[in-house]
């Protein structure tokens, strides 16, 4: 019953998903086009896959080839910057701040050319004792700030879609 009146009030009052907005400017099929940042590649390749992930599952669009896309989205990782964040009374860096700026690129064969460029942080923890530790936090961190920046792409890119 209580689910019946929400469908019917999101329905009159002209909710619309913003994932139908993005549909709207991305079409049928996407290509995802990946500028590799050499200093992370691993991360980079992260990056491509969850916006591929996105395509399928916030818009229920295809990924297809270059040849047969109707979009094609560009990711240029800029950078990634490491800050100290906190450090330790033997004054070791404790913990660090991770940036990352990313600009997309959306190109369709409307011959619509929008570039959005974003950022986004995530704070990691340093294991003194275990480099590892370390480098996985860090590339968790990583990924994480990506999100961020995906998310505000795929904000700009619903907000396109409704002109």
């Amino acid at each position: 019953m209580i689910s019946v009146f929400c469908a019917l009030f999101l329905l009159g009052c002209g909710y619309v998903p913003s994932a139908t907005y993005a549909q709207k400017a991305l079409g049928e099929r996407v290509y995802v086009k990946l500028n590799v940042n050499l200093p992370n590649p691993e991360n980079s390749v992260e990056l491509k896959d969850l916006l591929n992930k996105n395509i399928i599952a916030r818009f229920q669009t295809r990924v297809g080839s270059e040849e047969e896309a109707d979009s094609i989205i560009t990711i240029d990782v800029n950078k990634i910057t490491d800050t100290t964040f906190a450090v330790s009374s033997s004054a070791f860096t404790t913990y660090y701040r991770v940036t990352t700026y990313v600009t997309y690129t959306y190109d369709n064969k409307k011959g619509s050319r929008r570039t959005f460029s974003g950022s986004g942080y995530f704070d990691y923890n340093v294991s003194l004792e275990s480099p590892l530790t370390t480098y996985n936090n860090r590339y968790y961190a990583i990924n994480q700030a990506f999100g961020q920046t995906m998310d505000s792409f795929v904000a700009r890119l619903s907000f396109e879609g409704q002109k």
